[in-house]
């Protein structure tokens, strides 16, 4: 089960690295909805390809 997380304003880039890292560590996915898209984060790469 994934963790969902819903924010009106975008990731910002330490955000972005930090949530990498930790479903990278904890081996989780983690999904982030911001201002301007999906980031589906798994094993320590996100769907964006860090391109956001």
């Amino acid at each position: 089960m994934p963790i969902r997380v819903m924010k009106n304003l975008r990731v910002c880039s330490d955000c972005h690295v930090a949530i990498k890292y930790i479903s990278e560590i904890k081996n989780l996915e983690i999904v982030v909805r911001d201002a301007s898209r999906f980031h589906h984060f798994k094993d320590g790469t996100c769907s964006c390809g860090d391109y956001w």
